[in-house]
């Protein structure tokens, strides 16, 4: 046997019995094509050799990024050794910060990466591992949490300094509901994702967040809440193919508060409401179906934001007198108000908030002004419409002596900064091809198009507010030089 074969085979052995574990060489003899154009076969080690030049001992000899790894005494790509787990190992013998493991798809597949599993990235900031680019990331659904399915997407779900945005909630914080897979006999309900509680009800105040998963049929029970606590419902997403549907929340009482994120809510006469002293969030849900949408009477607090309140029949969201402070961002409302006497949004006199970088269209009872937004007038308090886009919501026929249109959009005293008023027909158009027609700017998503229009009076139009990070599809905001108007951030 020569001495450099003699060699080789003593890499290998070495290699081997240094891993205690299942070989990471491959057999050329079997696989010639993994010697490349660098290396041949050696038929009696049936290890790779370069055609010039020493051997490989180990994987820090393998600079080339597209052949990184050892393989007997030649560099190769690492997604030939026998197993993911293989190729992983020999990656992370490289030493290198950040190299955790071996890509195995893409246009880098064969080189070394820095994750290929969640289990590779141990930054509690990064927790996900991104399957396009194999990179640890900041999760940004609540199913990439494999574990307690729930992510801190922002907004208020999780107020607390140990889990910031982008991380996942340990699973210890968590309780499940899941009507489909709950115990109905035998041991009782825990909470945990083996034994998870029927109903909303029977998890409330067992735990810091209530994660529910969609039912097969059917709507999970309402609940009304005064107990003094915080109560925070999960559901998977808005726009999932299976959401959670839940009818008509409400809260109220001194210190209770009730967060819900991720849901579809459906009550028959309102669908979220507020009293007094309770706070309320809103976040990246749909409210829709019911008499009044979202009814904040005297609320503490109310925060809206990212959701849709959509076909409501009489009013989509209401700010009552009580209302202490309100924020209301990013939002779609579409389609309320269209029966006797409706509207979209209505604002009291002498309450104070937030109400910007909305989208609210196709609200109101035909031939009515205010269709869109109702200021009650009176008080002294400034209540401003700010950075949104109002478009094809109700408003009156009435004509000036040439016939230009007097009709407004809003009625009251409502203080309106950037705003773009769209199309001021008096025909109500439901969100369709009809609409698309009609408004070019926006796609059947109702998300900005890259049109004249919005890149003169939409795009980088809107009032900067640090506090804003992300448009209604959880975009960043601002992407360009500013803010866009609506509730969509376009470029």
């Amino acid at each position: 046997m020569h001495l450099l074969s003699l060699a080789i085979l003593s890499t290998v052995v070495t290699l081997l019995s240094s891993c205690g574990a299942t070989p990471v060489v491959v057999d050329c003899v079997q696989s010639p094509e993994i010697c490349g154009p660098g290396g041949d076969c050696d038929p009696e080690t049936r290890q790779c050799r370069r055609s010039a030049g020493s051997p490989c001992t180990g994987s820090i000899e393998c600079p080339i990024s597209d052949r990184p790894v050892c393989n007997g005494a030649i560099c190769v790509a690492c997604d030939v050794l026998a197993t993911p787990e293989a190729a992983d190992q020999a990656c992370q013998n490289k030493n290198q910060k950040g190299v955790a493991a071996c890509i195995r798809a893409g246009l880098r597949k064969g080189s070394c990466g820095e994750c290929r599993l969640d289990a590779h990235c141990t930054d509690a900031s990064k927790p996900i591992c991104d399957p396009s680019s194999f990179t640890c990331r900041a999760c940004q659904k609540h199913s990439e949490c494999s574990e307690s399915l729930l992510c801190n997407l922002g907004g208020g779900v999780v107020d607390v300094p140990s889990i910031k945005v982008g991380q996942c909630v340990p699973v210890s914080r968590v309780v499940f509901v899941d009507a489909d897979r709950c115990p109905r006999g035998g041991p009782s309900p825990t909470g945990s994702s083996e034994r998870p509680f029927c109903e909303i009800t029977n998890a409330v105040g067992k735990g810091e967040f209530i994660v529910v998963k969609p039912r097969s049929s059917g709507l999970y029970g309402g609940l009304s809440l005064s107990d003094g606590k915080r109560t925070t419902i999960v559901g998977p997403g808005r726009d999932v193919p299976s959401p959670v549907q839940i009818a008509a929340l409400s809260v109220s009482g001194s210190q209770t508060a009730l967060v819900v994120s991720d849901v579809v809510i459906r009550g028959d006469t309102v669908g979220v409401s507020c009293g007094r002293d309770g706070s309320l969030w809103v976040l990246r849900s749909l409210i829709q179906n019911g008499s009044i949408g979202i009814d904040s009477l005297a609320c503490n607090r109310l925060v809206v934001e990212q959701s849709i309140v959509l076909g409501n029949r009489s009013l989509g969201l209401r700010i009552g007198t009580g209302t202490r402070q309100y924020r209301v961002i990013n939002n779609v409302c579409n389609g309320n108000g269209q029966s006797a006497g409706g509207y979209g949004v209505a604002i009291a006199a002498g309450v104070s908030g937030l109400f910007s970088y909305n989208t609210i269209l196709n609200n109101g009872e035909a031939g009515i002004d205010g269709g869109a937004v109702r200021c009650e007038l009176g008080g002294t308090t400034t209540r401003a419409i700010e950075s949104s886009i109002v478009i094809q919501n109700a408003m009156s026929r009435r004509q000036d002596a040439s016939g230009q249109p007097l009709g407004s959009q809003f009625a009251g005293d409502c203080r309106l900064t950037k705003i773009v008023v769209g199309i001021d027909g008096t025909v109500v158009v439901p969100p369709s091809e009809g609409l698309i027609r009609a408004i070019p700017d926006l796609d059947q998503s109702l998300r900005l198009l890259n049109t004249p229009n919005n890149r003169m009076y939409v795009v980088d139009k809107g009032i900067a507010d640090d506090t804003v990070r992300s448009d209604h599809f959880g975009g960043s905001r601002p992407k360009g030089e500013g803010f866009d108007l609506g509730a969509h951030e376009l470029r």
